[in-house]
């Protein structure tokens, strides 16, 4: 049998460092705190239910097995389709981070939203 994965893709997380815990103003903040960076590039999976199900899974295994207190992201201000997703998996708009991510040759706004081990209801 012969079968072909398609790619659509791609979800990384990894620890916040002191640096990126300074620029986001959690250098107090003694949580574990993990960020994430994820996409879907391929708009036939759009509108499925594929996001919500990448992140939600993401935010499960780093509680249940990374003990993360927090997880945030830092989406550019402009992509509503995937703040939107966020949102209804939990995470909330903290602040705007200006100039914040270079794209495509120019510097975006973007927001910093944080999802809470407290707030875990939803999954």
């Amino acid at each position: 049998m012969n079968t072909t994965k398609l790619k659509i893709g791609y979800i990384q997380y990894y620890r916040l460092g002191q640096e990126t815990r300074h620029e986001y103003g959690y250098e107090g903040n003694r949580e574990t705190i993990y960020g994430i960076d994820q996409f879907i590039g391929e708009p036939n999976y759009w509108n499925k239910g594929i996001g919500s199900l990448l992140v939600q899974s993401m935010v499960n295994f780093l509680i249940e097995q990374k003990q993360a207190d927090m997880v945030v992201m830092d989406p550019q201000i402009k992509n509503e389709r995937a703040i939107h997703c966020y949102e209804k998996c939990g995470f909330s708009k903290i602040k705007m981070l200006p100039k914040h991510e270079l794209h495509e040759g120019e510097y975006r706004d973007c927001w910093l939203m944080e999802y809470k081990k407290s707030s875990e209801s939803h999954f």
